[in-house]
């Protein structure tokens, strides 16, 4: 379709020009442009680029003014016009960014999905300066409609362009009617850092003819936190069992599986109401659904891999907190559990003879 747009360029000299004008209260002549900040250009063109940008709608003519120039010459007649800012002008030097306008003919895909508008801010992923003679002709007011005059973060990629890049615009006017192109089928991939994550948008099906710079259609950054979406994730996986507080999994005690350290692999992974393919989540915390469960737990633990004797019960103590840690920081009661309650508790347990061996040591050597 026919665009009418602004690109957003920072770090321009227009930027310059824009804040001198504000700290002179708001009016700047081209006499001010060449003795404050472009002394090696001629007045001349000082006055084309404010005129240049009077045009853009940074400035707005407000009379003339009787000025000397650098040569203490006065310019055409003696006097020389005087530039007023407008609210676009002064929002641009507040901002320091610059909006470049541009007008072409550019292939343009929306995304249908709210999940990509909420991580990226904004519903148009690409815009593509091309334009094919294939296609019906139909309206698309109400397409556009609503993104004019917004900034749009968008995926910028020229033609015979290899780099895909990411640039804001802001769209002015479109054409009533375009060409219209179906629906496209996308995958959604979001790969999370500690602080960060790239949305990377794909074709569901690469065709044989389809260039390998267009693989992803779009990919963005924004800040989303790795433990906001682990929490997300096991709250779907677990329900109420996951604690986002303490980002535990409370579990009952299982003897299949004693680990409190472990990977979790969630088949239909839902995130912001979107099912993703399987994903894996390493290092997940499980605890003891209550302080029964613990006890057993532990029961079970120390049944199986006890691997030393024991001469006191504050030697004992020192071995649960080691071992087991992750467990007595939620039930730090158990933390002061004896020897003869734990050898009580084995002595019920069948093959338990040398895990209690261990435990009553120092008995022995007192018979």
């Amino acid at each position: 379709m026919l665009l009418e747009i602004e690109k957003k360029v920072e770090d321009r000299p227009y930027i310059s020009i824009l804040m001198r004008a504000c700290e002179a209260g708001g009016e700047i002549t081209p006499s001010m442009v060449r003795s404050d900040l472009l002394v090696s250009l001629p007045l001349k063109a000082c006055e084309n680029l404010l005129y240049r940008l009077t045009d853009l709608g940074y400035f707005e003519e407000a009379g003339v003014k009787r000025e000397r120039n650098l040569n203490g010459q006065h310019g055409q007649d003696g006097q020389e016009p005087v530039f007023r800012i407008t609210d676009k002008g002064r929002e641009s030097a507040q901002t320091e960014t610059f909006w470049q306008p541009e007008k072409g003919a550019y292939m343009v895909y929306k995304s249908k999905s709210p999940l990509i508008t909420r991580l990226i801010g904004q519903s148009i992923i690409q815009i593509t300066r091309h334009r094919s003679d294939k296609g019906e002709q139909r309206n698309t007011s109400d397409v556009l409609k609503q993104d004019l005059n917004k900034t749009i973060k968008v995926l910028n990629k020229e033609e015979h362009e290899e780099e895909i890049r990411i640039k804001e615009i802001r769209i002015i006017d479109f054409e009533e009617k375009c060409l219209s192109y179906g629906q496209v089928d996308t995958i959604l991939e979001i790969e999370v850092y500690e602080n960060e994550a790239a949305i990377k948008i794909k074709p569901k099906e690469n065709k044989e003819n389809v260039k390998k710079s267009e693989d992803a259609l779009g990919k963005f950054f924004t800040p989303l936190r790795e433990e906001e979406v682990r929490d997300a994730l096991l709250a779907g996986e677990f329900g109420d069992s996951y604690d986002k507080d303490k980002r535990v999994v409370r579990t009952p005690f299982s003897p299949e599986n004693l680990s409190w350290i472990r990977d979790v692999r969630i088949q239909k992974p839902i995130y912001e109401g979107v099912e993703f393919e399987r994903v894996q989540l390493e290092g997940v915390r499980f605890i003891p659904s209550d302080e029964e469960q613990a006890r057993m737990w532990v029961e079970e633990w120390l049944l199986r891999n006890v691997d030393k004797y024991f001469w006191s019960d504050e030697e004992f103590q020192a071995y649960l907190h080691e071992k087991l840690g992750i467990i007595l920081e939620f039930y730090p009661q158990l933390g002061g559990m004896t020897r003869k309650e734990m050898i009580d508790r084995l002595s019920k347990r069948q093959n338990s003879f040398y895990s209690i061996a261990k435990l009553e040591a120092a008995n022995y050597l007192s018979y």
